[in-house]
């Protein structure tokens, strides 16, 4: 990624985690999600079970935010590192960690390439950076950083249908702050499956599983109160029917070096 880019992407992370300074709460909710997944149709809880026991493991929070998730991993009993390009991200989870008594190792950071030595990691995981910084390098990156046998887990937005990219795209420029979508920067790409399992083909594993067939189109015809019945449909329709992974907006993507 260009300075140019690299400098856009901090900016734009800072602002979106400054109005978070000074919240240090956990969510109870969301920590029993990470410590008992059993729901699947979840591709958080998905995540969470495929990252399975991390006590005493070390871990690497590629691209934190504002370090939620690496609350949730430290509290799980993982010796976690975690990092982001955001100062203002970078200190809301070095509050959180310290108003919750964990010990996290919080640095402001690059992602692409890292300052850490080949092999540091036992797990890396990450949530929506790899479309940020470029699947290529991302994943060649996390290689870099995993001991042998070591496993990855990210959890990314989908962008195969060209068709459904352009209807993403209608949706942002004329719906986008009616909705509430999560506005995005022009350094970012949803990833391709193709382009996934292209770039994961030199580690000894990989599997993708994909989420989110009505991701944007649930916020035009569904209350908030259903949005969980979507996700479970969606998750039956992907399971039945293959070939509709070409059109989820989601996936989650287990690897192991």
């Amino acid at each position: 990624m260009d300075q140019d880019k690299l400098r856009e992407e901090a900016e734009f992370a800072d602002s979106e985690y400054a109005k978070m300074i000074g919240d240090t709460r956990i969510s109870p909710r969301m920590f029993s999600i990470y410590e008992h997944p059993e729901q699947m149709w979840d591709w958080r809880q998905r995540a969470a079970r495929l990252l399975g026991e991390v006590r005493g493991k070390t871990l690497l929070d590629y691209g934190c935010g504002q370090g939620e998730e690496a609350v949730y991993f430290a509290k799980l009993g993982a010796c976690v590192t975690a990092i982001d390009i955001s100062d203002v991200g970078i200190r809301v989870g070095r509050e959180r960690a310290a108003a919750n008594g964990l010990g996290i190792d919080f640095r402001v950071m690059s992602c692409t390439p890292t300052e850490f030595s080949d092999g540091s990691f036992d797990i890396i995981h990450g949530m929506g950076i790899l479309h940020h910084v470029g699947i290529s390098k991302g994943l060649g990156e996390v290689h870099r950083l995993l001991r042998p046998g070591g496993m990855a887990v990210f959890l990314e937005p989908l962008g195969s249908s060209r068709l459904v990219e352009a209807a993403k795209r209608w949706l942002h420029a004329r719906l986008g702050r009616r909705l509430d979508l999560i506005p995005v920067t022009s350094g970012e790409e949803n990833l391709k499956l193709a382009d996934i399992e292209r770039e994961c083909a030199h580690y000894s594993y990989h599997h993708v599983y994909t989420y989110r067939l009505s991701y944007r189109a649930r916020k035009l015809i569904l209350p908030r109160a259903l949005w969980d019945w979507s996700l479970r449909l969606d998750h039956a329709l992907l399971a039945t029917l293959p070939p509709l992974r070409h059109f989820s907006g989601g996936a989650v993507i287990h690897i192991r070096k």
